[in-house]
C-alpha cells in the first residue's frame, strides 16, 4: 500500500539517525501555487481518482493536476459552490464534491448538482463498502441509496449537530454533543463516553490497518487500542490544529495534521514533519499518499506541497550547522561521530546529532578545505586537503598533530587519503604519490615521494584506494596505477582506456571502475589473469552524465556516480538486469552538482554525497521503492472549432483537419523527467521520443487514423497500455467518388471538340500567354512585397509596425507558456518629444523618431524585436537576458544611449526617453497583463520624471493609472 512505504520511511529514517544525525536535517519539498495554476492556496481536501488524476478542493474552486498543470472548475463548470469541502469517489468511478452550497458529481467534462433534499454546507461525502453515498450536512447525516435506475434516494439517518463523519466499511462514527456515536444500519449507538472518551469537539475520527480506532479534536488525540475496551490519551506532544485530519495508512502509520505541520505515528514511535525539517509552512491540513507512495500536504494559506523522493534522502546547510555550503567528506568514526569535511574546516557531531567541536585553520587545522577524512585502525582520523598537508585526530576528536612540508609532504593539495594492510598511509596529491616511511603507529611520521614506473614526476594524483587483497590502486592524469606489494602496472589508452587522465576510483565486490576527467563516461575493467577488458558507459547506456566527480560502492554492493547531473546508480531490476537507477532534486537530493571525491558509504550502509550547496544522505529503505510505470491519459484533444473527449471517434472535414493533442504522465515523483513515445497509425507507424506534452497534427491527408502514446518514468519501463484517440479525415468534395465520376463523362464528351480547339489556340496563345504571365509575375511580387511592407514595417523606421509586434508578441507568449521561459517586455516613450516638434518642425520630429530607432536596435540583440508601436511609442520583447541584472543593464544601456542627442542640421537634438519593463510570467501570465504591467512601469518611470526605467512593481497597482489593456486601446491607437 503507498501510505504504506512512506510511513515506514519516517520510522526507519528516525531510527537510523543515531549513526549520525546533524541538528535539524532536512527533507526537500516541492510547494505548488499560482504560479502553477492553483489559484486559491486554501486547500481543504485531495484525492487522487482510479485514473491517476489529482484533484485538490480549495477555498476557491476545485482543481485538476495532470503533472504539468492545474485545470480549475468552478460556477463556469457547474459547481453549486466554489468552496470546496470534501471529495469522494464512487465504486464505479465517479467523482462527487461536497461543498459550501450544495453537492455535486462528475458529469463528462464539467459537473452536475445533485439534488439530495437538503441546501447549504456539506462538510464531509464518503461511500461505504456497498456504494451508499453519506453526507454530512449541517441538520444531520443524509444516506444516498442507488436504485435500479442509477439514481439516488436520499434520507436522514442521524439528526442533530454533527461532526467529523467517517465512514469505515458499514458503519459511520461521528461526534454529536460532544460525545463519539457509531450508525449501524439504522441503528445509532454511543461509544464514547462509555469507553472513557472525555467530551470534546471531535473533528477528525479514523480507524489505522490495524485497527485501533483513533479521534481528534482541535487540542487532543485519543486512541481506542484494537481489542481493548478504553480509549487512551495520545495527546503528548502532538502541537494544536486549526484544522483536526487524521489520514490513516497501512502498516499501523498514522497522520495528524496540526498548527506546525504533520505528525506521523506508529505506536511509540513519532516523526515530526515540520518547518524546522524543510516544510515550507506551518498549518497542515490534508493528508495523501499516491499510487508512487509520493507524499502530498494541502497546507492552509500555503497552497499544495509534495516531499520530493520517498522519505529516503536527508540533507543538511550551513545554516543546518555545517562550516560551508561545499561539502567534501564524511566519516562515521567507530564511537558513532559524524565528521563533515567542508570548504570552512571540520564539523564533529555527536551520535546524538550535537555539535561536539569544530576545526579550522585558526585553531590548529593545518588547512580550511578537508577533501578527505578517513580513520585508522586503532581508531586515530586522519584529515587532508588545502593548503596541502594532514592533521591528526585522537578517537575524541583532539587534534594531535599536523604534518606537511616539514614531513616531506610536499605539494600544494592533498585529494585522497589510504592506509595499506602494513600500517602506512597513502596520500594522493597534486605534487605526486607519496607515503608514510613508518607505518602510522610507530611514531613521528615521516613522508617519502613514491616514484610509479611509467608515471610522470609531474603528474597529478587524484584518488588512492586499498583492496581487501591490499593491492593499491591510484588514479592519475597518466592512467590507472595498480601495485601489489613488488610489481607495478599502469592502464593507459594501450589497454582500452578512452582517456588517461582519471579521477573517481571504486574498487572493490571484485570490480574496478574509474571515471575520466573529462566528460567521457566511466570505465568497467574485467580481469582474467594479467588480461584486462575495459568497457566505457556513458549516457548512451543509461548514464545522465558524462561528468562523473565521485565512485563508490555500497554495502548492497550498488556503485553509485556521482556527476554534474545527480546521482547514478548501477543496481538490479526485478528481473535480475543491471540498469541505472538516477536521483536528482526532483528525489530530494540537496543539489545536483556533486563535488569531486566527495561520495562516501558509512558503516550502516548509508551514502553520503557533497554538493556545492550542502550535504545529502541516502539510507536504503527497508522494502524496494516500488518500481512501476506511468499510466498515460489525453488531457486534451482540439480541433479547429471543437474539442473532442477520449471516448469520440469524430469525422473531421478536410478543411478542418488539424489536431492539437495534449498527454500527461501522471507519474507525479518524476514529472520533469518523464518521456514519452507516440505515432499516428494510418499515417506513420515509427515511434517518435519526446519530452513534451503534445502533439499538433495537421495538413493530414483523407483516411482513417488511430492516434496513441505511451511514457517511461526515470526507471525507463514504458507504459504496457497507450493512451488512444481515433478519427477520421473525409476527402475534399473534388476527390469524392461521385465528382471523379461526372468529370470523367464531361472529359470523354468534350474531348473531340475541345481537342481541334487547343490545337489551333495553342501555338497563337503561347507566346501572349507566357509575356502575360511574365508580366503579371512581376506585377505581383512587387505589390506583394509593398503590400507586406506597408502592413508590417513602420515607413519612417523600418522596424515592425504594431501589427507585427502583436503577431510576434502572440507567438513568444505561446512558446514561453510550453517551455517555461521568461522573457521581458519593454514599453519607450520619448520624453517633450512634442515639444522637439513644436519647437523644430516635424521634420526635426521625424529625425527623432528615425535615430531613436537605431539607438533601440544598438541596445539589444538581433534575436529581440524592437518594434514601433506609433508615434513617439516603442516595444522591445527582450529574450535574453531575463535575469534582473541583466534587464537592469539593457534598460540602462537604452536610457543613456539618448544622452549624447541626436544631430538634425547642424544642430544637436537634446533628447531623452521613459522604459517601463515587466517580465513574463511573474508580472503577467497573458499578452493582456503582461502588456499593463509594463504599460504601468512606464507610468511610472515618466511620473517621476522621466529620462529613466522602472521595473512593474506589485505597489504600482494600488495607485491611480490609465493604463489600459492591450486589447481595449482604440483601433485608431493601434
Amino acid at each position: 500500500m503507498p501510505t504504506a512505504y512512506v510511513r515506514a520511511v519516517f520510522l526507519w529514517v528516525a531510527a537510523a539517525l543515531f549513526a549520525g544525525a546533524l541538528p535539524a536535517q532536512q527533507y526537500t519539498f516541492r510547494q505548488y501555487g499560482p504560479s502553477d495554476g492553483l489559484t486559491n492556496l486554501g486547500v481543504n481536501c485531495i484525492l487522487q481518482d482510479h485514473t491517476g488524476y489529482l484533484w485538490v478542493g480549495t477555498d476557491n474552486g476545485l482543481f485538476r493536476y495532470d503533472g504539468s498543470t492545474f485545470q480549475p472548475f468552478g460556477h463556469a463548470e457547474g459547481l453549486p459552490n466554489s468552496e470546496i469541502r470534501n471529495l469522494a469517489e464512487s465504486p464505479d468511478g465517479i467523482l462527487w464534491v461536497a461543498t459550501q452550497g450544495g453537492v455535486a458529481r462528475r458529469a463528462g467534462t464539467s459537473f452536475e448538482a445533485v439534488d439530495v433534499g437538503k441546501t447549504g454546507l456539506f462538510l464531509s461525502i464518503a461511500f461505504d463498502s456497498q456504494g451508499d453515498l453519506y453526507l454530512e450536512h449541517s441538520s444531520g447525516i443524509l444516506r444516498g441509496v442507488r436504485d435500479s435506475g442509477g439514481m439516488y434516494r436520499f434520507n436522514i439517518v442521524a439528526h442533530g449537530s454533527i461532526g467529523g463523519m467517517y465512514v469505515h466499511d458499514r458503519d459511520i462514527f461521528f461526534r454529536r454533543d460532544g460525545d463519539l456515536w457509531r450508525l449501524s444500519g439504522d441503528k445509532t449507538t454511543r461509544i464514547g463516553s462509555p469507553a472513557g472518551l472525555p467530551p470534546d469537539l471531535w473533528g477528525s475520527i479514523v480507524y489505522d490497518s490495524s485497527d485501533n480506532l483513533w479521534v481528534r479534536s482541535a487540542t487532543r488525540l485519543y486512541e481506542l487500542p484494537h481489542g481493548q475496551a478504553r480509549f487512551v490519551d495520545r495527546s503528548d506532544g502532538i502541537p494544536h490544529a486549526q484544522v483536526a485530519r487524521l489520514f490513516a495508512g497501512a502498516r499501523n502509520s498514522l497522520y495528524v495534521s496540526t498548527n506546525s505541520g504533520v505528525v506521523v505515528i506508529d505506536g511509540a514511535n513519532r516523526t515530526y514533519i515540520d518547518p524546522q525539517h524543510g516544510l515550507p509552512s506551518d498549518v497542515a491540513g490534508a493528508v495523501l499518499v499516491d499510487r508512487e507512495e509520493s507524499l502530498w500536504l494541502g497546507m492552509r494559506g500555503s497552497g499544495l506541497v509534495r516531499r520530493l523522493g520517498h522519505g529516503e534522502w536527508l540533507s543538511w546547510r550551513k545554516a543546518d550547522g555545517l562550516l560551508n555550503d561545499s561539502v567534501w567528506s564524511t566519516l562515521h568514526d567507530r564511537d558513532g561521530r559524524l565528521w563533515v569535511g567542508t570548504s570552512g574546516g571540520i564539523s564533529i557531531f555527536s551520535p546524538e546529532g550535537k555539535l561536539e567541536r569544530s576545526w579550522t585553520s585558526h585553531n590548529g587545522l593545518i588547512g580550511d578545505s578537508v577533501f578527505v577524512i578517513i580513520a585508522a585502525p586503532n581508531g586515530d582520523v586522519f584529515a587532508a586537503g588545502s593548503p596541502a598537508g594532514i592533521s591528526r585526530f585522537n578517537q575524541q576528536g583532539i587534534l594531535l598533530g599536523s604534518y606537511g612540508a616539514a614531513s616531506g609532504l610536499v605539494s600544494e593539495q592533498v585529494n585522497a587519503l589510504a592506509i595499506d594492510p602494513q600500517g602506512y598511509l597513502w596520500v594522493a596529491a597534486s605534487g605526486g604519490c607519496f607515503r608514510t616511511q613508518n607505518p602510522i603507529d610507530s611514531g613521528a611520521l615521516k613522508f617519502e615521494r613514491v616514484g610509479i614506473p611509467g608515471i610522470s614526476s609531474s603528474a597529478y594524483i587524484h584518488d588512492v584506494q586499498i583492496d581487501q587483497g591490499g593491492i593499491v590502486w591510484i588514479t592519475t592524469s597518466n592512467g590507472l596505477v595498480r601495485y601489489d606489494g613488488t610489481h607495478w602496472r599502469v592502464f593507459t589508452k594501450a589497454d582500452g582506456l578512452k582517456a588517461e587522465d582519471l579521477v573517481g576510483l571504486a574498487v572493490g565486490h571484485g570490480e574496478v571502475w574509474v571515471a575520466y576527467r573529462d566528460a567521457l563516461g566511466i570505465a568497467h575493467l574485467q580481469f582474467q589473469g594479467d588480461q584486462v577488458q575495459i568497457t566505457t558507459i556513458t549516457q548512451q547506456n543509461g548514464l545522465s552524465s558524462d561528468l562523473s566527480y565521485a565512485l563508490a560502492f555500497d554495502r548492497a554492493g550498488r556503485l553509485w556516480d556521482c556527476t554534474d547531473n545527480g546521482v547514478d546508480v548501477l543496481e538490479k531490476d526485478s528481473l535480475g538486469q543491471d540498469r541505472w537507477r538516477h536521483y536528482g532534486t526532483d528525489d530530494g537530493l540537496i543539489w545536483d552538482d556533486g563535488d569531486d571525491l566527495a561520495l562516501s558509504v558509512d558503516a550502516q550502509g548509508a551514502v553520503w554525497i557533497g554538493t556545492s550547496r550542502g550535504l545529502s544522505r541516502y539510507a536504503a529503505p527497508p522494502y524496494p521503492i516500488p518500481d512501476t510505470t506511468s499510466s498515460i491519459v489525453l488531457t486534451s484533444i482540439q480541433g479547429v472549432a471543437q474539442e473532442f473527449q477520449v471516448q469520440d471517434h469524430p469525422v473531421l472535414s478536410h478543411a478542418q483537419n488539424s489536431l492539437l493533442i495534449e498527454f500527461s504522465g501522471l507519474n507525479y515523483s518524476s514529472e520533469t523527467r518523464t518521456r514519452y513515445r507516440y505515432h499516428l497509425l494510418g499515417y506513420k507507424t515509427a515511434w517518435t521520443d519526446t519530452r513534451d506534452k503534445s502533439v499538433h497534427f495537421e495538413g493530414l491527408p483523407s483516411g482513417s487514423y488511430v492516434f496513441e502514446v505511451i511514457a517511461a518514468g526515470p526507471n525507463g519501463r514504458w507504459s504496457t497500455v497507450p493512451a488512444r484517440f481515433a478519427f477520421t479525415v473525409k476527402p475534399p468534395w473534388w476527390l469524392t467518388w461521385w465528382f471523379l465520376g461526372i468529370c470523367s463523362i464531361v472529359a470523354l464528351l468534350l474531348a473531340r471538340a475541345l481537342w481541334r480547339y487547343r490545337v489551333r489556340a495553342l501555338v497563337a496563345q503561347k507566346e501572349h500567354l507566357e509575356r502575360q504571365v511574365a508580366d503579371r509575375t512581376t506585377e505581383l511580387r512587387e505589390s506583394h512585397r509593398q503590400l507586406e511592407e506597408i502592413a508590417y514595417y513602420d515607413v519612417l523606421t523600418s522596424l515592425p509596425n504594431r501589427r507585427m509586434f502583436t503577431e510576434q508578441f502572440r507567438s513568444r507568449i505561446a512558446l514561453s507558456r510550453r517551455h517555461g521561459e521568461a522573457f521581458a517586455l519593454l514599453l519607450i516613450d520619448l520624453d517633450d518629444f512634442k515639444k522637439t516638434n513644436d519647437s523644430f518642425g516635424h521634420d526635426a520630429g521625424d529625425a527623432v523618431l528615425f535615430e531613436s530607432a537605431a539607438l533601440l536596435r544598438s541596445a539589444v540583440r538581433e534575436t529581440d524585436c524592437v518594434s514601433r508601436l506609433g508615434g513617439d511609442e516603442f516595444a522591445i520583447i527582450l529574450v535574453s537576458p531575463t535575469d534582473p541584472e541583466g534587464i537592469a543593464m539593457v534598460c540602462k544601456r537604452i536610457v543613456d544611449s539618448f544622452h549624447k542627442g541626436i544631430p538634425f542640421h547642424g544642430q544637436t537634438l537634446k533628447t531623452s526617453c521613459s522604459v517601463g519593463v515587466a517580465v513574463y510570467p511573474g508580472e503577467g501570465d497573458s499578452q493582456d497583463r503582461l502588456y499593463k504591467s509594463a504599460d504601468m512601469a512606464l507610468y511610472e518611470a515618466k511620473r517621476r520624471g522621466g529620462n529613466g526605467w522602472c521595473r512593474f512593481d506589485a505597489l504600482l497597482m494600488e495607485e491611480p493609472t490609465t493604463a489600459k489593456p492591450f486589447h481595449d486601446r482604440p483601433r485608431h491607437e493601434l
